[in-house]
């Protein structure tokens, strides 16, 4: 399974939520839990709470979920608690909120220590100057970004970025992950830095161009 949760692309998708069971699970069906099942009526109010606004996902043995604000991701919080209480699974959890002057994930519940903010902004800084320096040199990166659409055009949308990744020549693939909902789209972009984020801001431009047509939909990104 490809992990999406590797580095946060800029975007509106900046609440994160991360689980670590005390002991091993099967997160594919602790997934399913927490999303709810359509045809179970006891958990479709689970799948209606969540919506289209977070995006649950793990890479085999932690658990995330990704809220484009604090409510949304406080609302999958008591949906995840809930399904951990009846399953009888005790894990920890903790929430971050991407802080974009830091180009990292800021934990916020539980609050860090002063050290530990420290120690934050030491790694940020050099992240920083990582990336500063595969700007100058033109190395190549690879970057996971997402967003939401209408589902009546996400074919058309997805040939639209394509297109464009290749007009500036970047190498795009479409992420084909079991957990997106038919809403949510995801490339994997690999090339020079500048383009990179060219290609980053052009999805997030365009994927709310299509809230016209859904306006219940938000455009995010994920690390």
């Amino acid at each position: 399974m490809m992990r999406l949760t590797r580095r946060k692309a800029s975007g509106d998708q900046d609440w994160r939520l991360r689980l670590d069971l005390d002991e091993p699970a099967d997160l594919d069906k602790l997934l399913d839990r927490v999303r709810g099942n359509p045809d179970d009526e006891l958990e479709r109010d689970a799948r209606a709470t969540l919506g289209d606004e977070v995006v649950l996902t793990h890479d085999g043995h932690t658990f995330f979920a990704y809220a484009v604000s604090e409510q949304a991701l406080q609302n999958a919080r008591t949906t995840i608690e809930s399904v951990l209480h009846n399953e009888q699974r005790k894990g920890k959890i903790v929430v971050s909120h991407w802080e974009e002057s830091l180009h990292t994930w800021r934990q916020v519940d539980p609050p860090l220590t002063a050290a530990q903010e420290e120690q934050l902004s030491k790694a940020a800084e050099a992240d920083a100057e990582r990336e500063r320096s595969a700007a100058r040199t033109g190395k190549p990166e690879t970057r996971a970004v997402m967003c939401v659409v209408g589902k009546l055009i996400r074919k058309s949308f997805e040939r639209q970025m394509l297109a464009f990744a290749q007009s500036i020549d970047l190498q795009c693939a479409i992420v084909e992950h079991p957990h997106l909902l038919s809403t949510q789209v995801a490339f994997e972009v690999t090339g020079p830095h500048g383009s990179v984020d060219q290609f980053d801001r052009y999805l997030k431009s365009e994927a709310k161009a299509t809230m016209r047509l859904d306006p219940g939909l938000i455009p995010y990104g994920l690390p």
